[in-house]
């Protein structure tokens, strides 16, 4: 076996491996996404559109839910955060406790890694092909 191919079988297993941990993990954290749907809603009186489409959305929106989590959690200078987002919101989400919080990392960067790896994988490919 040449090295290459051995790569393309690691990168490969660590996309398959992120992404499959990814879905059961979210699917096994839903709960917890609810509780902090939750608390917003007490807190502010309503809940976020796209949270809203997110938990009611089905397969296809599913990540959409937590686009408010990632905005205030990791592009909080961003432009588009600030027109979707007031400062409290910001606040609040980046108050949270770290036990009601770690689930998302811990999804987030299982895609990260996911993400990483298939990008590998297309310039393993297309170096490759040339």
């Amino acid at each position: 076996m040449k090295l290459i191919d051995f790569i393309i079988i690691v990168l490969s297993s660590l996309f398959l491996l992120s992404l499959l941990f990814y879905l059961l993990y979210g699917k096994l954290t839903e709960k917890k996404f609810d509780v902090i749907a939750e608390k917003f809603s007490s807190q502010f009186g309503y809940i976020p559109c796209s949270m809203t489409i997110g938990k009611n959305g089905g397969l296809f929106f599913w990540s959409y839910k937590e686009s408010y989590l990632i905005c205030a959690l990791f592009f909080t200078k961003s432009r588009a955060t600030k027109k979707t987002l007031t400062a409290e919101e910001i606040k609040f989400f980046k108050g949270l406790d770290s036990p009601d919080i770690a689930w998302f990392y811990r999804k987030y960067i299982a895609m990260v890694i996911g993400l990483l790896s298939f990008i590998g994988l297309l310039i393993i490919f297309a170096l490759e092909s040339s």
